[in-house]
């Protein structure tokens, strides 16, 4: 099973302190394959070095780059010349059957693929 990662999902996961290792692997028995794009990760460092982060968010995305380290993730540069990275991400996964986890409806609604999400606090769900 293939799951690609979206910013806010593992940004969010990292501020609720949602284990997403263990959850999948209680939730399914199939390996994961972990996929973040560069471009998330790119994201991710914008969060960190901006002046204008608060305190909380910048040490959110630095813990988060760490869980990241710890999924060992396939990173994938996500082809195109459009800077909108949701445009990216729907463009890598069409026809593909990777789960992608994500928070933002908008992606959401333009996918035909599986969603990890997270439910309540610290649930997630594949729907």
């Amino acid at each position: 099973m293939q799951i690609l990662l979206d910013t806010n999902f593992v940004i969010t996961t990292t501020k609720q302190k949602i284990n997403i290792q263990e959850k999948i692997n209680k939730a399914t028995s199939e390996p994961i394959e972990w996929i973040i794009p560069q471009d998330v990760l790119n994201e991710l460092g914008n969060i960190k070095d901006r002046k204008e982060t608060s305190p909380k968010d910048r040490a959110a995305a630095e813990l988060t780059f760490q869980i990241i380290q710890d999924l060992k993730p396939t990173v994938v540069e996500l082809k195109g010349k459009n800077p909108n990275v949701d445009i990216k991400i729907v463009n890598y996964i069409l026809d593909k059957p990777i789960i992608l986890a994500t928070l933002d409806k908008n992606l959401k609604s333009r996918v035909k693929n599986k969603i990890l999400t997270i439910r309540g606090k610290k649930n997630l769900e594949i729907t």
